[in-house]
């Protein structure tokens, strides 16, 4: 039986000290490189779009980043590009331009966020702009009219700057409500996407996190198509609940 692809969620690419990087943003440059080349040997890498397309197929990869930091063109695009990598980067559009400010305590290291020329290059580089609101508020926990506004003016902006209409969205740190979810269908959004959290419909789909603490043979899981359902099988998310405040600082926004 065919499983869903597996949508892997980063955010940042660059060298960052652990002491500096509190969230457990930054994947290193030679990290990246041996994960996108384990991919390249092992899976069929595709846009989130085909993915969507086509929701099923064992194998199947897609990469993600959260955030839209200028590592991401800068460190990332180069390699991807040189495996001929597909990738979709969401974009709180409200700080296009400016760095990272949400975070408490923030990383130290480069969190700027690309411009509206660096999105562009990105774009043409196969790195596609989606949504990720436009404050980066947190809409697990904000009101309907407070999403529903940051949902529009992401869309507004997003739209003025690809000439398309964002399609897709990933909640600010993973996380959504029924609220959000209200808020996403009633946008026109197709899909929005929450972070190690199980799959449960259009409007909460699941992706998976990558973070500098994946080692081979836990980026070999994440991508195998089974690690969420490992996760939340209930021994794994008995002792998870044990070390979830530590977990849930790795994921970021």
């Amino acid at each position: 039986m065919s499983s869903r692809p597996v949508i892997l969620a980063y955010h940042a690419i660059g060298e960052c000290p652990r002491e500096r990087d509190p969230g457990n943003l930054f994947v290193t440059p030679a990290a990246f490189e041996r994960q996108m080349s384990y991919l390249a040997r092992r899976k069929k890498v595709v846009s989130l779009e085909q993915a969507l397309a086509n929701p099923t197929g064992d194998n199947v990869i897609v990469i993600t980043f959260d955030d839209a930091y200028r590592n991401v063109l800068t460190q990332a695009g180069p390699i991807l590009a040189r495996y001929g990598f597909p990738a979709t980067v969401f974009v709180p559009t409200g700080w296009i331009g400016r760095r990272n400010e949400w975070d408490r305590p923030a990383p130290t290291c480069d969190v700027d966020i690309m411009t509206e020329q660096e999105l562009q290059q990105a774009h043409a580089a196969g790195i596609t702009a989606e949504s990720h609101g436009h404050s980066h508020i947190d809409m697990g926990s904000e009101t309907s009219e407070r999403i529903r506004e940051d949902i529009a003016s992401s869309i507004e902006a997003l739209t003025a700057l690809t000439d398309r209409r964002p399609r897709f969205l990933a909640y600010p740190f993973g996380r959504e409500s029924p609220e959000a979810r209200s808020a996403a269908t009633e946008a026109g959004l197709e899909v929005a996407f929450t972070i190690d959290a199980p799959h449960d419909g259009p409007f909460a789909w699941e992706r998976v996190p990558v973070t500098p603490l994946d080692g081979p043979a836990l980026f070999a899981l994440k991508t195998s198509g089974h690690y969420l359902r490992m996760r939340y099988s209930a021994p794994v998310a008995a002792a998870y609940r044990v070390v979830r405040p530590l977990v849930r600082r790795s994921i970021g926004g």
